[in-house]
């Protein structure tokens, strides 16, 4: 056995420090990481359905797979061996059965109970007879990984038949949905060190929401982005820092298919991880070289729903997807009136130091990091989510003064950010405004304003009053508008002004009096209450509120027209 010390190299060094990693947690990596398999390492590693894995090829680029439905023997304490039914044409495969010793690393991850082992060493030996890999596995590393970010599913053996396609450097439509729907995927990287005994290889699995990698092509290539999330050892990105390449795969548990990719990565931190992907303080940019995807690849059955992790934060998108192309402003606003609109509900106005150009319905980009107290964590149960949060938040502006100097965002008491707001007993703070935008708006250059349809929920609201404010501030006739506002209790408050406007309120949860000329629904919003609907077949439909109840009327009015379709979009 090669015996290591586990110690730090410089890119993990690099990484922790750029990310304000505590000193303790640095210098506790290596105590936690063993040489040989304990007893609890082999019963969990003979028990496991899947095996993801990655080694190098003889230009030293990763390829990482998952093995599927192993035999999982352990010989030593330090041999492993595993025999399990592959693809021929699977790169890995290739590679490991090809002349020539190499490392390997894998992560033993049980999706049932959230847990996983990291392993690593070196390929003793590999032979494949038809279809039957069998590898012997020399480890010199074991370490248990937290839970965070794993999607719990449930996996049953079955059998596929595959089919493996080349492609090159540039994802076709099919990877791409691949990708999009990921919530995980396993990268494989490796560090060459000055002492031979410390070269080794990294292999993780990073987790997030449906979406959390992204994909872009441009005059470079194509490329895939990967956020961090806070928690991270920094393995592999400190691996990227002083070597930058990089394999990845992306199953596909509901499909059997399998995405491989083979490439070159670059950490990008602060502004340059920002400008990518707005929000983001870091992001692994991998640059495809080869790319291969499989269909029929996992010998694996998904039964029932996946379970996705409550750490997870909300997916991020590149900036050449955020809708409107937001207006960098870097401006100072300062908080100057606080407005109760409800028990729950106020709105807030900001006097800003120079104009802005924002459309009715557009919304404003406020970074309140440095007013809401942000610890190192590694893990938070009782607020999974906040681990994650940088405190940046968009807001629908509710609001524009005519000389585009003070804008209004009404906000509901829900998080960290809006609770904090609504804990002001006065309009005392300044906050930065890093940008405006949108194009959810009924005012578009040379067009006049259509018949609409507006379907809010909650505080979705918010857009169709500042459109409203504008129409009614225009001097112009209100063209024909519908408002249909599912709510709960005195969110109908929020709606007082819009007395000349057609209003259907869906409320299940109060009895209390409703004033002015309103049809009132006791019961939730349902596809029927749009069947029959003289508007939609004129009218332009606007729809603004919580991710699934926008879903929900997606669903609802799949028959319309797209054209006469708009639909608020909160992945900013």
């Amino acid at each position: 056995m090669i015996h290591k010390t586990h110690r730090q190299h410089e890119g993990e060094l690099r990484v922790q420090a750029r990310r304000q990693t505590p000193a303790q947690l640095t210098s506790m990596i290596a105590g936690v990481i063993r040489d040989e398999m304990s007893r609890q390492h082999v019963d969990y590693y003979q028990r496991l359905r899947y095996f993801p894995i990655g080694v190098t090829d003889a230009s030293g680029r990763p390829w990482a797979t998952v093995l599927c439905n192993p035999e999982t023997t352990a010989l030593t304490s330090e041999l492993l061996r595993i025999a399990a039914t592959v693809n021929p044409d699977d790169p890995f495969v290739r590679v490991v059965c090809s002349p020539g010793a190499r490392p390997f690393a894998g992560v033993a991850i049980d999706f049932t109970s959230r847990s996983r082992i990291k392993l690593a060493g070196s390929v003793d030996a590999a032979t494949l007879d038809g279809r039957t890999l069998t590898l012997t596995l020399r480890t010199n590393e074991h370490m248990g990984n937290c839970p965070k970010y794993i999607t719990v599913r449930e996996l049953r053996p079955t059998e596929r038949s595959p089919h493996t396609t080349a492609l090159g450097s540039r994802l076709p439509p099919l990877a791409r949905e691949i990708v999009q729907q990921a919530s995980t995927i396993f990268i494989a990287t490796r560090h060459v060190d000055s002492d031979p005994r410390e070269s080794d290889m990294g292999f993780n699995h990073r987790g997030g929401p449906p979406g959390f990698l992204r994909y872009f092509e441009d005059d470079q290539g194509s490329h895939l982005v990967l956020p961090d999330y806070s928690g991270n050892r920094y393995q592999s990105l400190g691996n990227v820092e002083t070597d930058p390449v990089i394999g990845v795969a992306v199953p596909d548990f509901r499909s059997g298919a399998l995405l491989q990719v083979t490439g070159r990565a670059r950490n990008l931190y602060d502004d340059a991880a920002e400008r990518l992907m707005p929000g983001a303080t870091l992001v692994t940019l991998i640059s495809i070289d080869e790319a291969v995807v499989t269909s029929g690849a996992l010998d694996l059955e998904l039964v029932g729903l996946e379970q996705l992790s409550p750490y997870n934060p909300k997916a991020r998108v590149l900036a050449s997807e955020v809708p409107g192309d937001p207006q960098p402003v870097a401006m100072t606003a300062t908080l100057v009136d606080i407005v109760p609109e409800s028990r729950l509900i106020s709105t807030f106005t900001f006097a800003l130091p120079a104009p802005v150009e924002l459309v009715p319905g557009g919304h404003a980009i406020f970074d309140f990091s440095k007013l809401v107290r942000r610890e190192y964590r590694h893990m938070n149960d009782l607020d999974p989510r906040s681990l994650n949060d940088d405190h940046v938040r968009t807001f629908t502006v509710s609001r524009l003064s005519r000389d585009r100097r003070r804008i209004s965002i009404t906000v509901k008491k829900a998080g960290v950010v809006s609770s904090y707001l609504h804990a002001l007993s006065a309009p005392s703070i300044e906050v930065e405004l890093l940008g405006v935008g949108g194009t959810f708006t009924c005012f578009e250059p040379g067009r006049a304003v259509p018949p609409m349809l507006w379907v809010a929920g909650g505080v979705g609201i918010t857009p169709f009053l500042a459109m409203y404010r504008a129409l009614r501030e225009s001097g112009q006739p209100l063209p024909e508008i519908e408002l249909v506002y599912a709510c709960r209790g005195d969110d109908v408050a929020l709606i007082r002004e819009l007395t000349d406007v057609r209003v259907r309120i869906f409320d299940s949860t109060s009895d209390a009096e409703v004033p002015g000329l309103r049809e009132v629904h006791r019961r939730r919003l349902g596809a029927a209450d749009f069947d029959g609907h003289a508007l939609l077949d004129r009218a332009t439909v606007f729809v603004c509120g919580p991710e699934g109840f926008m879903a929900d009327v997606r669903t609802w009015l799949d028959q319309l027209d797209p054209s006469r379709l708009r639909f608020e979009s909160f992945l900013f």
